[in-house]
Formats: C-alpha cells, sequence, structure tokens
C-alpha cells in the first residue's frame, strides 16, 4: 500500500478516535481480562557479546559485580498491562486474577489508581509472579526470565459467582498468557465453552508456547480451534510454532504471508498477527497489512500487551481492519518510546497518530 494510502489511514483513524472521545463512546464498552500479573524487573545491556564476556570473567573469579546495565521495577503481566492500558485509554476495565497481599498492594497501585481498572475480581491466596528481562541492544531485544513456581495455576473453576457476573456484562473477554498458566488450556478451553453463543466477543493471546511444547497439540485442539473465539492474535515466533514451520530469518510479510494464510486456514478465529515491522489481520476472506512506525524502542517488555490493547480499542470502536491494526500499532509505538513507559490516554494517542514527523515503515 502506497504511503499516501496509509496517511488516509492515519486522518480517518484519528478522526474516528476524536469522535469516540466526543460522544464517549469507549466508557459505555466493557472489558474483562485475566489473569496474569507479576512485579517485572527489567534490566538493559548495552551489548550481547560484552554481557556474556563479562559474566563468565564473573563467573570465574567465582561471583562479582556487573556494573553496566540499567534496572526498572515495573508491573507485568500480559493481561494486567493491557488492562492498564485500556483504563488509561477509557475502557471501563475488570481484571480478574489471584495473588498474594503484596500483589493485592501493587495491582491497586498500577492498575486500580493509575488507571481506573476494577480489581475487584482478584483474589487473594496466590503469589506475587516475578519476571526479569534482560532487554539487550538498541532493539531492547527481550530474554525472559520467570519464576515459574511464583505463576500459580488459574483453571475455570476458580472463577466465582461474582466474575460471571461481569463476564456476563462484558462487550469483550481476554485471556492471557497460557505459557505460564497451567490450568491455562482449561481455563481457556471452559470459558470458551461458556461464551459460546453468547453475543460477547472472545480475544486470545496465549504468549509464548515454546516452553510447553508436548501440550501445543490439546491447546490448539481445545482452545484455539474453537469455535467460540473471536479473536487469536500471535507475534510471529508465537505464529511459527502453531503452523509447524521453522522459525523465520527476517521478519517481513512476504516471508509470513503464507505460513499466516495457512494457520488461519485451519482455525474459525480471525487471526491477526504483530511483528516489530508490520501488523496483520485475516478473517478467511479479507486481509489487512500495516506497517509500525520508525521508532527507536526504550522498551520491548510489555508492547504486545500495548499492541492488544489497541486492537481491542478496534474491535470496540468497530474501526476497518486498517484503522484498527494503525490503532494497536500507535498504541505499542507510544508506549515504547516514552521516557516513561507511559501508557497513553486517549488525548495524546491522537495527538501522537497526527504527528506528522513519525513515518511508516516500508514493509
Amino acid at each position: 500500500m502506497e504511503k499516501q494510502l496509509y496517511d488516509e489511514i492515519r486522518v480517518s483513524l484519528a478522526a474516528k478516535l476524536k469522535t469516540a472521545q466526543r460522544e464517549d463512546r469507549l466508557q459505555s464498552k466493557t472489558v474483562v481480562l485475566m489473569h496474569d500479573f507479576s512485579l517485572d524487573r527489567l534490566v538493559h545491556v548495552n551489548n550481547l557479546d560484552t554481557f556474556i564476556n563479562c559474566t563468565q570473567d564473573i563467573y570465574c573469579r567465582k561471583g562479582g559485580l556487573y556494573p553496566r546495565s540499567h534496572q526498572v521495577n515495573v508491573q507485568g503481566g500480559c493481561a494486567a498491562n493491557a488492562a492498564t492500558a485500556l483504563g488509561r485509554l477509557g475502557v471501563k476495565t475488570y481484571f480478574i486474577s489471584r495473588t498474594d497481599e503484596l500483589g493485592l498492594a501493587l495491582i491497586e497501585f498500577y492498575l486500580k489508581n493509575k488507571a481506573g481498572v476494577d480489581i475487584g475480581g482478584v483474589k487473594l491466596g496466590g503469589s506475587l509472579a516475578n519476571m526479569t528481562a534482560l532487554e539487550i541492544g538498541e532493539d531492547c531485544i527481550n530474554i525472559m526470565i520467570n519464576d515459574e513456581e511464583s505463576f500459580g495455576p488459574f483453571g475455570f473453576d476458580d472463577l466465582d459467582e461474582k466474575d460471571f457476573e461481569i463476564i456476563h456484562q462484558a462487550d469483550l473477554v481476554g485471556v492471557f498468557d497460557w505459557c505460564l498458566n497451567m490450568k491455562g488450556t482449561d481455563l481457556a478451553s471452559r470459558l470458551f465453552d461458556y461464551l459460546d453463543g453468547k453475543a460477547i466477543i472472545t480475544y486470545y493471546d496465549t504468549s509464548d508456547p515454546a516452553p510447553r511444547q508436548d501440550e501445543i497439540p490439546e491447546l490448539f485442539a481445545k482452545a484455539i480451534s474453537h469455535p467460540a473465539l473471536s479473536y487469536l492474535n500471535l507475534n510471529e515466533n508465537e505464529l511459527c510454532q502453531y503452523a509447524k514451520r521453522e522459525p523465520i530469518k527476517k521478519t517481513n510479510w512476504e516471508e509470513l504471508k503464507e505460513t499466516t494464510r495457512e494457520l488461519k486456514s485451519k482455525i474459525p478465529a480471525r487471526l491477526n498477527v504483530h511483528t516489530s515491522c508490520f501488523s496483520a489481520f485475516l478473517d478467511g476472506k479479507n486481509e489487512a497489512v500495516v506497517p509500525t512506525y520508525e521508532v527507536a524502542p526504550l522498551r520491548s517488555t510489555g508492547a504486545g500487551d500495548a499492541w492488544n490493547s489497541g486492537n481491542i480499542i478496534g474491535i470496540l470502536l468497530d474501526l476497518e481492519p486498517e484503522e484498527r491494526l494503525l490503532m494497536a500499532n500507535s498504541v505499542a509505538a507510544y508506549y515504547i518510546t516514552s521516557s516513561t513507559g507511559e501508557r497513553p490516554t486517549l488525548t495524546k494517542l491522537i495527538r501522537f497518530i497526527e504527528n506528522p514527523e513519525l513515518k511508516l515503515r516500508d514493509i
């Protein structure tokens, strides 16, 4: 698609968002997301080779200090991050999870106080999940190190009567992070069973399934292929794993086109694929591809969650596929270029989209 057409999409998207803001359309929408929240420690190192050599040297010296990193603690969890972003954008958002008392205090600080998310569905009796992400080089390529013992399982039977009351009111229900939830297949498949036939949009992002390769066939059969799943959302690595293809060498649409089409032919859900270079949408009849922005990222961890929140907004507002993908790309770009990791309000996002200095990549 030519640059002029993308510019027209940006103008159209900004105009529709202004109308939605003026008419308070997002405030009338309800989203329920579940279930992961974690405390993340982001560790940035400038050069991978330097990092490896230095840590090997420290190891050989029986321990010592690695002095060349920048570290920060932030909220984490795919569902929690997306919920925060949606709350900041003005959507009535409910978050369902389980944690401990410290986790609840952090959820109240990050989600409720900063984004207005309803956390009444957060239960005690769990533990605070922890994750450390190494973000390496100028592109902030991340290696996420999870404390698997802290990510407690959460299944369909952990939902209570109050949760179902909220779910019944929702326009969209999203399930996230199957990889770290040992009851993830149970949660997704039985929730989709429960919602089958109801006028509620279902949204699924499994995260990287690689650590549980042996369980992917069951996940695919019971959840990913479920007829009640409305939207499946993947990055390029997850796409290749579910399509049983080798990892791609270069991220571009030509490289991924056939793999994306092949996976879509096997599932009834509408398929979204988001990468650092472009986002794509397939529904079996139509395809849309929109490039990402040419920006220098300050972080990468959480970018997919920001993308999901923008995509959900596009679904709720019934935007055209190209507008929705640009919306998702815009929320992600805003987040990864914010000096503080801020999620945008709708007003700030509109200004971002209208900024003529921001350019889109070639795909």
